[in-house]
């Protein structure tokens, strides 16, 4: 991709992302202990004091116009800390609003932060708050801090080659969500109404927020943690792939899929494994721990599957797809952003 290219909404390609952060963003701090890199969920600072501490930080916004912001910032943030085996703390609000909003609006925004904050113990500790005509709609950026014992961190580069993959929760929850919600005059008449009712509460349940799996696969020791967000549970496992330096074998058949995701993307013609892919937490594992992992999973009802392994980088990213290995790729977007902006 050239520089003068223009570029869509969504994320920056990967290659062209990771020289920018190599160029600019170095820190030179050994208190660092992960900065900005391709696929980490969130940064590590060693607090440099006798009981090992360090601070896990990582910032998300969400700026679409989509139904209760607030809680959508709230769950992805969670998910970033915790996948770096860190329990969430402290936030950081920077909230916009659109010219001609009222006070109302305001209300309801902040109540919608503070109910999603609630459940999980966090206090806002500072933030930003403006009107501004650079906004067709309310936006959140929320920084949020969590604090980990400096041996254990938990990285999406952790991964190891012979690893076993396992992905809880489903793909595409969130865009599941996103798409019962926001496009349902494209849904109605083709989607049964009770399904569509039933995707729609999928931000709740079963939920985009994967702090309870994640605290399960702490107690196993998994090499490795990722959230799929933008681009799906495809670009989540590509990610882990790329921090990792190695290559990966899926088998799409026993990757959990929900009923009401593929009749919905069956219409929309989206590819499930390509939308929002917040609610599933990708775990790489030692084969030897995975059985136990799941076995907890399943008797906390939590949705989980073993659906690959970490391979070798020279036999790179293959995905089983109807009998037939073919490669397993990710678009550096995902399709329902331009259709949310």
């Amino acid at each position: 991709m050239n520089y003068s290219d223009k570029l869509r909404c969504g994320k920056l390609p990967d290659g062209e992302l990771s020289l920018i952060l190599e160029k600019y963003t170095n820190s030179k701090s050994e208190r660092v202990l992960l900065g900005p890199r391709l696929g980490e969920d969130a940064g590590i600072v060693d607090l440099g004091n006798k009981k090992n501490n360090c601070l896990a930080i990582c910032v998300d916004p969400i700026m679409v116009n989509i139904s209760n912001a607030p809680y959508f910032a709230v769950a992805i943030n969670v998910n970033d800390i915790v996948t770096r085996g860190a329990t969430p703390q402290w936030a950081s609000a920077s909230i916009f609003f659109p010219e001609g909003c009222t006070l109302t609006d305001v209300d309801r925004f902040f109540g919608q932060l503070y109910e999603a904050i609630r459940p999980h113990h966090i206090s806002i500790v500072t933030g930003h708050t403006e009107v501004t005509s650079l906004v067709k709609n309310p936006g959140i950026v929320l920084t949020l801090f969590g604090e980990v014992d400096k041996g254990h961190i938990i990285t999406t580069s952790g991964a190891k080659e012979g690893d076993a993959l396992v992905l809880t929760g489903g793909a595409g929850i969130e865009g599941t969500a996103i798409l019962a919600a926001d496009f349902s005059q494209t849904l109605q008449g083709n989607v049964d109404e009770s399904v569509l009712e039933r995707a729609k509460r999928f931000i709740y349940d079963p939920g985009i927020c994967i702090a309870p799996a994640a605290y399960i696969a702490w107690k196993h020791k998994p090499h490795a943690l990722h959230d799929p967000t933008e681009g799906g549970v495809r670009k989540g496992i590509e990610e882990l792939a790329l921090a990792s330096g190695n290559g990966v074998f899926v088998d799409y058949p026993k990757i959990p899929i929900r009923e009401e995701t593929r009749k919905i993307c069956a219409v929309t013609g989206d590819d499930p494994l390509g939308i929002f892919g917040s609610g599933a937490l990708l775990i790489s594992i030692a084969p030897e721990r995975a059985f136990g992992l799941l076995q907890e999973y399943a008797a906390t009802g939590i949705v989980a599957q073993e659906i690959g392994s970490v391979t070798n980088k020279e036999k790179g990213r293959i995905l089983r797809y109807e009998g037939k290995e073919i490669p397993l790729e990710a678009s550096y977007t995902d399709g329902l952003i331009d259709r949310l902006n």
